[in-house]
């Protein structure tokens, strides 16, 4: 009698095992196809890939609450700055920045994601790095139409951009 039930115990611990293990694959099958489904949305249409070109005239620094910042009595002038974003396949983006006053460049590359698709606008947010203490992060605003749209950054004027 003492055999019978281990025999059992044994058998049902191996139905449980079997079930448990049948289910964790099937549950991660599920998780790899949702996985699948969400990086497909999350891929730009071929159209909104390229330059999109703006340019961001000059203004004073700001401070976290929006203020002007101001050192010596001297309020901080930020030149006019001449931006390339270039929006690639598989969520890379590269930006290029030129300062219009003494054209000095700066590069950044990075990533970017879809923050909302919606009839009219995709917005797309591009997370960069210019490899050293930098890293910015911009919206971008982009008319589905035409391409064209705005630049926002933080604590600084939004500009136009537009796809070349």
């Amino acid at each position: 009698m003492r055999t019978s039930i281990f025999i059992q115990t044994i058998l049902l611990t191996g139905q449980i095992a079997f079930t448990s293990c049948n289910n964790s694959n099937s549950a991660k099958k599920i998780d790899n196809e949702a996985q699948s489904i969400k990086t497909e949305i999350s891929q730009l249409s071929s159209d909104f890939l390229g330059n999109y070109h703006g340019i961001q005239p000059s203004y004073f620094m700001k401070n976290q609450y929006g203020d002007d910042m101001v050192i010596n009595g001297n309020k901080i002038p930020v030149p006019s700055i001449d931006y390339k974003f270039l929006i690639k396949e598989n969520n890379v983006v590269s930006l290029q920045q030129i300062n219009l006053e003494d054209n000095s460049r700066v590069y950044y590359d990075g990533t970017y994601k879809i923050i909302s698709e919606e009839s009219i606008t995709t917005k797309i947010e591009c997370s960069l790095s210019d490899g050293e203490s930098s890293n910015p992060t911009y919206v971008l605003s982009i008319n589905r139409s035409d391409k064209k749209g705005i630049c926002t950054g933080s604590n600084e004027p939004e500009f136009s951009i537009e796809k070349k």
